[in-house]
């Protein structure tokens, strides 16, 4: 057997961690002494290996090369089944691969060691593969871990188990192995002499059942991009062997403890920030009241982020549950948690199977009794609230049966939460929240005082309010605006009808019907709603150039008009196409998902010039190439106009826009002879208090002058509504605690 002295000065039987210093006491005089390092481990870091670093100067300088058995980063056994054999797994596995060896470090000496390992893996020094247990649909983890130091003379030395490959495997975590090397004694030589056979059968897949994938090609172009490429030093090794090279410790291994952190590109406002803090101080219970494009989500996100960094610190899991109102925003929120290094699952509609095995999973690793982990799942209200399910009732969506069986910490994040407020949805929501965030521009309820106070006590107070004013003179989040009032006369007939049902509606109301009174007023809200005029105003907006113009909104009403019975959608759609030759897509619920995604990219780019919508563009959808929007559909819900408004004002980085202009369609009823009936009272100052708060922060002052003239004209009194007083400095939007 053959001997070297030098080796056997160093090592015990077993390492034990505390109190062993597992970096210093074993892989740096390991490294420094050997010429070839295998690995098989379960995961994997390369953290741990910038943390040796100075010892591989030498390895390498000595001509050594590491062979490296991994599994996928970040995956469970049921999201890899769930995931089949096709291409969706394999692309998964390589972008959570590509992620975890790529996580920046901040820490700048690590860092450029970083550089010698991708360096290895360009020259063939470091080859990477990733092992997979093949079951018969799928694959599962591999979970072996062997570990061989070898020299040129002959001597190899063998270590089993714990640790991961991990910083946090070898510093943080309490973990033991033993050693056996094959100069000490035959026992220790048979030991070893069999967990390298296992290593090299596994590696040459000579093992049924276990698959290899090469991945030196996924990452090597990452990794150079990331941090750079240096050749090995050797001033580096010589300043290691005088032993004046020292090893940064850090405190917090996010490869192992699955952690997120603050995006290194993100710079928060000050506002933002101080939403944060407001909002741990309060416990992790409050609202965001946050006007469109003023960053609700990051500063969620950050909120969040803190939590799960703090909740950390005692070593316990936490769940974060983000509940959104549409699919559109579910890929919004999951691509922005990202950022934050959340690795989010997302679960709308009917789940597959897969699908739910792999939510049951991220609950099964969040209801861990210990362990430094945040999991995030991504639901729509929907999804959380079935129609089907009775208030007060049981829900049987695999979501709901998850929550049920959840006893850990819990954040459950309302974005737009006004759309929670229905009895259902409050229903729906977990009893167990240990902390709570509401998100909304428009946190009230349009005419539900209960279920605003339902949604205050379960989500908390406003910690922050900023109005559309605020975001737009104050802090720059959104671009100013034009606002155009166009006042639409009801034609004669419409008059006729619209005279005839107010006087059913006062009558209803003379005796208490309160049920006539709702039917008729729907009545009159659709014959407002397709006011005939509105296309002959439409079509002269168009002839006096709109025609000519891109990157606009329209939105029209929803349903079908009571005389005509045609859709507003189908009508609009077929005059600026054919009477105009405009290129126009619809834009609504029916609509896939994947389809809305290309129809916001097509009006960015010019491809076509204006998206019809309905309703669905009033949740938080960022399309901030729009620059004009056309609202021909009257709504007096604040909720919709103020989301109507967003979604027009936000910034586009890719082409900046001075300003936006909105064209906002105002049906006026006949002129009351006389005093106006009560009912008429309360719709035209509906109407009109809309327009005054979108013309109040205009940059075009006169807009409000032209509303509130209108008003005297119906016989209003300002006394009766406080809006027609409104100043510069009015607000009307933001939250009143």
């Amino acid at each position: 057997m053959d001997t070297l002295p030098s080796w056997d000065l160093h090592w015990r039987r077993r390492y034990n961690s505390p109190p062993d210093d597992l970096v210093s006491d074993f892989y740096i005089p390991a490294f420094a002494r050997a010429t070839a390092y295998d690995r098989a481990v379960g995961f994997f870091s390369a953290r741990l290996l910038a943390a040796i670093a100075p010892a591989i100067d030498r390895f390498v300088l000595n001509g050594g090369k590491m062979r490296l058995i991994t599994s996928p980063a970040h995956l469970s056994d049921d999201e890899l089944e769930a995931m089949g054999k096709g291409e969706e797994l394999r692309e998964r596995v390589r972008s959570e691969f590509v992620a975890a060896v790529t996580k920046p470090i901040p820490n700048p000496v690590l860092a450029d060691r970083l550089k010698l390992l991708t360096w290895m893996i360009a020259n063939e020094k470091l080859d990477v593969r990733i092992a997979l247990r093949e079951h018969e649909r799928g694959f599962g983890l591999f979970h072996e871990k062997i570990g061989i130091f070898s020299d040129d003379a002959g001597n190899w030395m063998t270590f089993t188990g714990s640790p991961n490959e991990t910083l946090g495997g070898a510093r943080l975590h309490s973990e033991s192995f033993p050693l056996h090397r094959s100069w000490a004694n035959e026992e220790q030589r048979a030991y070893a002499r069999e967990e390298r056979e296992r290593f090299e059968q596994v590696w040459n897949e000579q093992v049924d059942g276990i698959s290899l994938w090469q991945v030196n090609e996924w990452i090597e172009e990452p990794m150079r991009s990331t941090f750079g490429v240096r050749e090995p030093s050797s001033a580096q090794a010589k300043m290691h062997e005088a032993g004046e090279v020292d090893v940064p410790y850090m405190p917090l291994a996010d490869d192992t403890t699955f952690v997120p952190s603050l995006p290194d590109d993100l710079t928060l406002r000050g506002y933002q920030k101080k939403a944060v803090n407001d909002w741990l101080r309060a416990g992790g219970k409050g609202t965001f009241a946050m006007a469109t494009g003023t960053g609700k989500t990051l500063t969620a996100l950050a909120a969040a982020t803190q939590a799960a960094i703090h909740i950390a610190k005692s070593d316990r899991p936490l769940l974060i549950l983000v509940i959104v109102p549409s699919i559109d925003l579910v890929r919004q929120w999951r691509n922005d948690a990202e950022r934050f290094s959340f690795r989010p699952a997302v679960c709308h509609g009917g789940l597959r199977r897969g699908q739910e095995e792999h939510l049951k999973s991220v609950f099964s690793a969040a209801r861990s009794s210990h362990g430094r982990r945040t999991e995030m799942v991504i639901t729509t209200a929907d999804s959380l609230a079935p129609r089907s399910a009775d208030v007060g009732g049981e829900f049987d969506h695999p979501l709901q049966r998850q929550l049920a069986r959840h006893r850990g910490h819990l954040l459950v994040i309302g974005d737009e939460m006004h759309s929670l407020g229905t009895p259902s949805r409050l229903a729906a929501l977990p009893k167990n929240a240990t902390m709570t965030l509401g998100l909304s521009a428009t946190p009230k309820r349009h005419g539900d005082e209960i279920g605003t106070e339902a949604l205050l006590e379960y989500f908390g107070k406003a910690v922050l309010s900023i109005s559309i004013k605020q975001a737009i003179e104050d802090y720059g989040a959104l671009v100013p605006y034009d606002y155009l009032p166009l006042p639409i006369e009801l034609t004669d007939e419409e008059s006729r009808q619209y005279r005839l049902i107010s006087q059913k509606i006062a009558r209803a109301y003379g005796v208490g019907d309160e049920q006539a009174v709702d039917a008729q007023i729907r009545a009159r809200t659709r014959l407002i709603q397709h006011a005939a005029n509105k296309r002959v105003r439409l079509r002269e907006l168009m002839a006096d150039g709109l025609k000519s113009q891109s990157h606009q909104i329209i939105y029209v009403a929803e349903g079908r008009d009571p005389e005509s019975d045609f859709s507003q959608l189908d009508e609009t759609e077929r005059m600026l196409r054919m009477d105009f030759g405009m290129q126009v897509e619809r834009y609504y619920g029916e609509v896939d998902s994947r389809r809305r995604e290309v129809l916001q990219a097509r009006l960015a780019s010019g491809d076509i010039q204006a998206l019809l919508a309905m309703k669905c563009l009033d949740e938080g959808v960022d399309i901030p190439s729009a620059r004009i929007g056309v609202i021909t559909a009257s709504t007096q819900n604040p909720r919709q106009f103020v989301q109507r408004r967003g979604r027009l004002l936000r910034r586009d980085p890719d082409n900046p826009k001075s300003h936006a202009v909105i064209y906002d369609f105002l049906v006026m009823p006949p002129r009351p002879i006389g005093e106006p009936i009560e009912s008429e009272k309360r719709l035209i100052g509906a109407e009109l208090s809309r327009a005054a708060e979108l013309a109040d922060a205009a940059r075009n002052s006169e807009a409000l002058s032209s509303v509130i003239a209108w008003a005297y004209e119906y016989g209003l009194r300002p006394a009766e509504h406080a809006w027609m007083n409104l100043t510069r400095e009015g607000n009307m939007e933001e939250w009143v605690q």
